[in-house]
């Protein structure tokens, strides 16, 4: 029998209220608060979470027909200006990120304030966020199988040459084309291209890529790759930053 997903009711304006109301007493938790107290708050804001949809909500201009973005509070976050949206971020997790709009058939990027500040230009086939950073995937000239990494501006990190891409972590995303693999630096934005063999990213380290036989690392001004034996040898490469891994 096929299971059917459970339909959670909206966030009405009473459970946005409560829910603001437990967050700004837990985040300027009063030092006099029971530990007993502190838990029964933090359960209902769990329990809140949990059983309501927290996602922003799209509405139609009946004069233009044109689609906007607001919050389960009724806050709007895109105007209507767009012909849809490509993601419905919650309320419970940055409800203000920038909004990937729709307009004449070509993706884009918006502020999510309600202020409809475009913050690149409508030129992609395709766009989606990726968790815990301020990068996102996209496809762009009519590109259908691989695709590439932009920033929120419309900058292009890495061109659509892209088949795999990872979770960022300690602040290093890895990427792949193919068999091949690098790594973005989710807050630099600096981009080591796809041309390596194997990555080997210990916490709070320097990244050894792999090239056939040869293992180094790739300086952070130039993109070189130094063999390790020359990284360490060579007064060239004193006090040179390479690519490293970093704890939050």
């Amino acid at each position: 029998m096929q299971k059917v997903e459970k339909k959670l009711p909206k966030a009405t304006a009473e459970i946005v209220r409560e829910y603001d109301e437990l967050q700004q007493k837990l985040n300027g938790l009063d030092p006099s608060w029971s530990d007993e107290e502190v838990k029964a708050a933090s359960e209902r804001l769990y329990e809140l979470e949990n059983n309501y949809d927290w996602f922003n909500v799209e509405f139609t201009d009946s004069a233009t027909g044109k689609k906007g973005l607001k919050t389960v509070s009724g806050e709007v976050i895109a105007p209507a200006l767009y012909d849809g949206f490509n993601e419905f971020h919650s309320y419970t997790f940055a409800p203000h990120s920038p909004v990937i709009a729709i307009k004449d058939g070509k993706c884009g990027i918006v502020k999510g304030d309600g202020s409809g500040l475009q913050l690149c230009d409508f030129k992609f086939d395709f766009i989606q966020s990726l968790p815990f950073c301020t990068l996102f995937v996209a496809r762009w000239d009519g590109e259908k199988e691989r695709f590439g990494i932009i920033a929120g501006n419309g900058e292009i990190i890495c061109p659509n040459i892209l088949t795999g891409v990872s979770e960022a972590v300690n602040g290093i995303m890895s990427i792949e084309s193919g068999d091949k693999c690098g790594v973005i630096d989710i807050d630099t934005y600096q981009c080591v291209l796809p041309e390596y063999d194997d990555l080997e990213m210990d916490a709070e380290a320097d990244i050894v890529f792999v090239k056939g036989d040869k293992r180094g690392y790739v300086t952070e001004d130039k993109g070189e790759f130094v063999t390790v034996e020359q990284y360490e040898t060579d007064e060239n490469f004193i006090d040179v930053p390479v690519f490293a891994t970093r704890l939050p």
